[in-house]
């Protein structure tokens, strides 16, 4: 991947792009941007071109190099991608990178190093790369991907050059769709709204043969539930925990997403059904809606709510997310959510 292939961020690709045209490549970047906005795919094309064997005049690599292949296969020396440990980018990560920096590049002419998620980095991981943000190797060059930079110490983001990636527009995810996949023009209006407005997601969405699918079963679940009396909101909290409990693993597939990681996905179904009932409130029957296959069953039940309950509804959702992220029982975070959600008209 070259960075003039990185879509609907004009402007992050120009200002990395430009600082290596001009020969002034910092020693720290943050890439900062919600979720499958690229960020990911942008670091690793620009390792590519900090460290391509025949750069473009206009600062990219060319993808074509020994160095730009290996980098873009994931086997290159030079470039380091860090993870975060369970749920935290711990300081024993940040100290082996830090030990690695003993040493410089073996092919390239810089050792690049993606901290994926440093949203991630815990008090002592922050601490123990503050030393080598002011003082880095000549050869380094970190790259701190972050989705809300404010969770970072001040003094982190105060020595990295940032980089914002933006959400994209609709027409921008419908053209990127349209390049690798074969969809039918509502399909391809789902696929977009579902995204948020993140190219990665909303490949990774229409790569996954069962997204529309699980989408259906949530969202079906919700207009049965609103249809019926209160008590089923137990049977629906119940329906799905049980629709997110993973498989058990398998030799075909090892590591099957977890129950909370399923849940998370149902959340942004039950969300996106809030959000939409809200927006038709506010906007009217002219709204634009996410789930504009049901905009029916979505108009029909957002008369059951006044204003003031959708905004409770919404912000409902949004707790039980953290909630269940904090490893709160997700039944029972289920269940006081469909209690939570009850009309009031």
């Amino acid at each position: 991947m070259k960075l003039s292939q990185i879509q609907a961020q004009e402007g992050a690709v120009r200002a990395l792009t430009s600082c290596i045209r001009k020969s002034q490549v910092a020693h720290a970047f943050m890439f900062s941007g919600p979720k499958g906005s690229g960020k990911s795919t942008a670091a690793r094309a620009f390792a590519s071109a900090l460290n391509c064997l025949d750069r473009t005049p206009e600062g990219d690599g060319c993808g074509v190099c020994l160095s730009c292949m290996r980098i873009e296969a994931g086997g290159d020396p030079d470039v380091t991608s860090i993870r975060p440990d369970g749920n935290q980018t711990k300081i024993e990560q940040m100290q082996d990178m830090i030990k690695s920096m003993t040493y410089g590049p073996i092919s390239g002419k810089y050792k690049v190093y993606i901290i994926e998620q440093a949203d991630t980095l815990n008090a002592s991981s922050e601490n123990c790369i503050l030393k080598i943000l002011e003082e880095p190797p000549a050869f380094a060059v970190l790259i701190l991907l972050a989705q809300n930079p404010n969770s970072l110490l001040q003094t982190i983001r105060s020595r990295c050059r940032m980089v914002r990636f933006r959400r994209a527009g609709t027409q921008e995810i419908e053209e990127a769709l349209t390049v690798r996949f074969s969809l039918r023009d509502e399909q391809l209006r789902v696929v977009a709204a579902c995204s948020q407005g993140a190219i990665g997601r909303a490949i990774g969405i229409a790569s996954d043969p069962g997204f529309m699918e699980d989408r259906q079963v949530v969202l079906e679940a919700l207009r049965d539930w609103s249809n019926g009396p209160p008590v089923l909101g137990l049977q629906t909290a119940e329906l799905l925990r049980a629709f997110a409990t993973p498989p058990k693993p398998t030799k075909e597939n090892p590591n099957p997403p977890t129950l909370v990681a399923n849940l998370m996905v149902v959340m942004d179904h039950i969300l996106s059904w809030f959000s939409d009932m809200l927006e038709i409130k506010v906007v009217g029957e002219t709204a634009v809606i996410t789930n504009m296959d049901y905009r029916d069953d979505v108009m029909a039940r957002s008369k059951k709510y006044s204003l003031p309950r959708l905004c409770e509804g919404v912000k409902s959702v949004l707790d039980t997310r953290r909630y269940i992220e904090g490893n709160i029982t997700p039944q029972l975070a289920l269940e006081n959510l469909f209690f939570d959600l009850q009309p009031d008209l």
